[in-house]
């Protein structure tokens, strides 16, 4: 029931909060939800109750008296068209995405921490760059915790190397020279990955951007750009030995794991949100909240 409630109101429900003076003169706190919103988690919890109403923009909100669900309540994160037309092109493929598709990408977090483990097969210029990479970005984005670990049992991400032709791949599953693989549960958060490099690449520059593209891409299954205006962007599918993680790539990474938006939503859902954070926005002492609860 709890998890119901957590959706619904991640999904489809914010408020309106204003202060208004009392006749006694103190500052009483008013909050509204849409019609829609109350019904669905009136239907879950009976202590919520309703106060009043008002009609704002063909929508009737109701005033829920100041009541809280439980939770982190974050403000939404504004950001301009631009950015997100290539957000919504680097999570959910929009430019190619198919109508007709019964699958539709959905956006993906780790929830936990990141756990690598570095099988022996990767040599140790290969993992010391990787380590750097990754405390780097540890440091960098929130809600994103990594670390390495020494014993694999304790890992849920692998990291190995295919040095030769006669190698075993420890993970069929990837079958390129290079690339990742990737496990999520049903609310689209990831909780175990592998990692492949191409150890038989004698080109230590191009190992290396392959090995961090493979792993940023894991960070969120991220799709490819094919606007090749900016060749050197890790979401750039062009290819180039000059490839950098620049200020715009870590921009949507940390905007990926920024509470400031809902998680696990479609596309759909993503652009729903969006439309109605920025009508909200736009009416006086409004504000657009998700609320997380685990």
């Amino acid at each position: 029931m709890r998890k119901s409630i957590l959706i619904l109101l991640s999904l489809l429900s914010y408020s309106l909060a204003s202060a208004q003076q009392n006749h006694l003169g103190s500052i009483q706190k008013v909050t509204y939800i849409t019609y829609k919103s109350y019904k669905l988690i009136k239907k879950n919890n009976k202590v919520i109750d309703s106060i009043g109403f008002k009609i704002s923009d063909n929508d009737t909100l109701i005033n829920i008296n100041g009541y809280e669900q439980k939770g982190i309540r974050v403000e939404y994160e504004e950001k301009d068209s631009i950015f997100l037309e290539k957000y919504k092109q680097l999570v959910y493929n929009k430019k190619y995405q198919k109508q007709d598709e019964k699958l539709k990408p959905t956006m993906k977090i780790w929830k936990d921490k990141i756990k690598i483990y570095f099988d022996k097969s990767v040599s140790k210029e290969n993992s010391k760059d990787l380590i750097k990479f990754i405390r780097f970005l540890d440091k960098e984005v929130d809600s994103l915790h990594i670390s390495v670990v020494k014993n694999k049992k304790e890992s849920n991400y692998l990291v190995y190397s295919v040095n030769s032709p006669t190698e075993v791949n420890l993970d069929a599953r990837i079958r390129s020279n290079n690339g990742y693989y990737l496990l999520w549960n049903k609310r689209q958060n990831i909780y175990n990955c592998s990692l492949k490099i191409d150890g038989k690449n004698v080109n230590k520059e191009q190992v290396s951007n392959n090995m961090k593209i493979n792993f940023i891409r894991s960070l969120g299954y991220f799709y490819l750009e094919f606007d090749n205006s900016d060749c050197s962007s890790y979401f750039s599918y062009c290819r180039s030995d000059e490839k950098e993680f620049g200020k715009k790539d870590l921009e949507i990474l940390k905007y990926h794991y920024s509470y400031g938006i809902c998680k696990g939503t479609n596309l759909e859902t993503f652009e729903k949100n969006h439309k109605d954070a920025k009508e909200a926005l736009k009416k006086e002492h409004s504000k657009f909240y998700f609320i997380h609860t685990n």
